[in-house]
């Protein structure tokens, strides 16, 4: 089914639908794997290193999925077989996680990592086909909200999902993508007439890496949104630390978490009825916002602060994801699209996952200076998206658009 044959509301509808339950499925994956783990009698370091694993090629595999999405004459089938590709390997380890030998397991959990990029960036990266002009602002806010939706609900439920035995979280995470594999014949990807041909594969990848510095815009965009998600890092590693040491409970941690999640699910329906006009100004302000945020993590003794800055760090990221998503469409041409939104996210999971590791490392160094440094860490995005945008190509400027866009969308 094309878009053409139903509603912009409709198709809106149900790409929400499977951008929830897939969303959800992945963020709840990660704790799945390593419940699953210790519930099995595992380490959990060995459930660290399957689930490192997966996201690896997660990471890696980015501008391949998008450049295939970007080929595909039915870039709806590339997604739904990564869906399925995705249930395949979770069905696999809820057997096999508590017995298999590791290698086997980080074998088998890398292949599921490479359906990643498609639901992710890869679907977000379909929504021009669906719908346009204010109409595409509002899904970009809708679509950034279901990120915050599936942390709140995959997660928790995966927890307790224990008490269905050992393979219960990861066989929460696999009902969830069988009913992403119902729904996702409802949502209207598009249907090229002709697939795209002409290019080789390795020119199609040097194009997309190329397209995301093609203009200032999107190349400031990409610089901040990058360093400053490396940053946020800080926030998944020090909570814990700090709401220990400021309440006696790690799971008072789950307050902070949760306050984060709320803040991005509601700034970002607000954000669906009222879409920001300068999307690229949005992410300066929203940056931040977010490095403010963390700095007042990084002084507080309050734990009742803590929540509040959490829920204010949501409230800037959500938004900040939705500018960010509205950047690439309006700064890529259609034909790397997809690439530019798997590339991109790739980029942002490559950074995140090695400034965890560097905040795990300075654990000994106690919480507030974590924070300290992932505040740090935005105003060094902002202060490099300036220097970029001041010595670019001289096309834009924050707040601009660089070039005539590749497909406008149409102001309030």
């Amino acid at each position: 089914m094309t878009s053409a044959s139903r509603s912009p509301r409709a198709s809106l509808l149900a790409y929400a639908s499977i951008a929830v339950a897939t969303r959800s499925a992945t963020e709840a994956l990660g704790p799945a794997l390593l419940l699953t783990a210790i519930a099995s009698g595992r380490t959990a370091t060995e459930g660290a290193v399957v689930l490192a694993g997966l996201m690896a090629l997660a990471a890696l595999s980015g501008p391949l999925v998008g450049a295939l999405l970007d080929r595909a004459a039915k870039p709806g089938h590339v997604i739904a077989m990564s869906v399925a590709a995705l249930a395949v390997v979770v069905a696999a380890m809820s057997v096999l996680l508590p017995r298999a030998p590791i290698p086997i397991l980080v074998v088998i959990a890398m292949l599921g990592g490479l359906a990643y990029p498609a639901i992710q960036g890869g679907l977000t990266s379909q929504l021009p086909s669906m719908v346009s002009g204010s109409m595409l602002d509002r899904a970009y806010a809708i679509d950034a909200s279901t990120y915050n939706i599936g942390a709140i609900v995959g997660p928790p439920l995966a927890a307790a999902a224990v008490i269905l035995g050992a393979p219960g979280p990861v066989l929460f995470t696999l009902v969830l993508l069988l009913c992403s594999l119902v729904v996702i014949r409802r949502v209207p990807f598009a249907v090229r007439p002709h697939r795209i041909r002409g290019h080789s594969l390795r020119r199609d990848l040097v194009t997309g890496f190329h397209a995301l510095g093609r203009t200032t815009s999107l190349a400031v965009t990409t610089l901040i949104t990058t360093i400053g998600h490396g940053g946020q890092a800080a926030f998944l590693v020090a909570v814990p630390l700090v709401a220990l040491k400021l309440t006696g409970s790690l799971a008072m941690s789950g307050a902070a978490f949760g306050a984060e999640a709320a803040g991005g699910i509601a700034a970002t329906l607000l954000l669906a009825r009222r879409p920001f006009r300068h999307p690229d100004l949005a992410v300066v302000t929203m940056t931040g916002l977010i490095g403010l945020s963390l700095g007042v993590m990084a002084v507080t003794t309050s734990f009742t602060l803590l929540v509040v800055a959490s829920v204010a760090l949501g409230a800037g990221n959500g938004p900040m994801i939705t500018a960010m998503f509205r950047i690439r469409a309006r700064e890529s041409a259609p034909e790397v699209r997809a690439q530019v939104f798997t590339t991109g996210a790739s980029v942002r999971t490559t950074i995140y996952a090695a400034m965890t590791a560097a905040f795990g490392a300075m654990v000994a160094l106690g919480p507030h200076m974590i924070f300290a440094v992932g505040a740090g860490l935005q105003v060094a995005a902002l202060a490099g998206g300036a220097i970029v945008a001041k010595h670019g190509t001289g096309r834009a400027l924050i707040g601009k658009a660089a070039v005539e866009p590749a497909e406008s969308i149409a102001p309030d």
